[in-house]
């Protein structure tokens, strides 16, 4: 498999345990005092399934978990506490939006409490553009998670078809409009381990079963790309000739070179001149040695 890049989004094998921590939380009733969570209230949260109180706990015991470890731990953990807010808690019923308000509520609320602002610099990050995208791929990975314990412990192959090959394809379709590199790279990253997958684990064999790469080459703009390239040059370059001083200063320089090539004309001229004459006076002096010896 190829080396994997580095990105933005940087999807986690790793968020497993994040999601097990965040549910640990939750369910556990002696952690329910340690924050203040009944003063929270929160208009997207208030409609959903189990008790707000506990998903209000847990994120709030699992900011504070994330606050005792490494950079890239809170890096990540920070990423996957929005995809389980969007997902495992607001179940995709409203706009990303509406979870980034959440999710920022929630900080906002952790902050004040603990008076720290360890997590800063990992919440800011995540934008109405990058959260996004952030949810499109952790879902992608989650999908290949799921066929990797489904081979693993049922011995059941299965593959990215349907829904899963559509959503791919549309994913790298927004890359190629947009301008987000880690985007695409992540995205080339999740097509290696899933053809890895495919071809070192399931052993299929054929193109087939292969996600198409996320690159593709625009024949049509190779083609026409040079044309406008002669035709723009055709049309640019005589007025720069006429109204800039790049047209002087080829004047300039085309007036030199005409002058060289003048002199140089000139002197072979003479020179061709001066020949000639010598070979007639050669000529001539040859003639008279021979009619005075006649």
């Amino acid at each position: 498999m190829s080396p994997k890049i580095l990105t933005f989004y940087n999807i986690s094998n790793s968020y497993k345990k994040y999601k097990e921590i965040l549910e640990y939380y939750k369910n556990d009733d002696q952690l329910i005092y340690t924050f203040n969570c009944d003063s929270f209230t929160n208009q997207y949260i208030k409609d959903v399934k189990g008790d707000v109180f506990k998903f209000c706990y847990a994120v709030m015991h699992f900011l504070n978990h994330l606050k005792e470890n490494t950079d890239s731990y809170k890096d990540e953990g920070c990423k996957y506490l929005f995809y389980w807010l969007h997902v495992e808690v607001l179940e995709k019923k409203y706009p990303i939006e509406h979870t980034l308000m959440l999710y920022k509520e929630f900080h906002q609320k952790y902050n004040y409490e603990e008076s720290v602002n360890a997590l800063d610099k990992y919440i800011n990050q995540i934008n109405i553009h990058t959260s996004d995208k952030l949810v499109k791929l952790t879902d992608l990975y989650n999908i290949l998670e799921n066929f990797d314990s489904e081979y693993r412990l049922n011995g059941k192959k299965e593959t990215c078809t349907g829904d899963c090959f559509d959503l791919y394809i549309k994913y790298v379709g927004e890359c190629r409009k947009g301008y987000d590199n880690d985007f695409c790279n992540e995205l080339k990253n999740f097509r290696a381990k899933y053809n890895f997958f495919i071809q070192d684990i399931l052993l299929l064999k054929g193109e087939k079963y292969l996600l198409p790469p996320v690159d593709y080459f625009d024949v049509v703009g190779i083609i026409i790309i040079p044309f406008v390239l002669i035709i723009g040059t055709s049309l640019i370059l005589p007025l720069l000739y006429k109204f800039t001083p790049f047209g002087l200063w080829m004047r300039h320089q085309i007036g030199k070179n005409k002058n060289t090539l003048d002199n140089i004309h000139e002197e072979a001229r003479h020179l061709l001149h001066n020949y000639e004459i010598d070979n007639k006076n050669s000529r001539t002096q040859n003639y008279n040695i021979t009619y005075n010896s006649a």
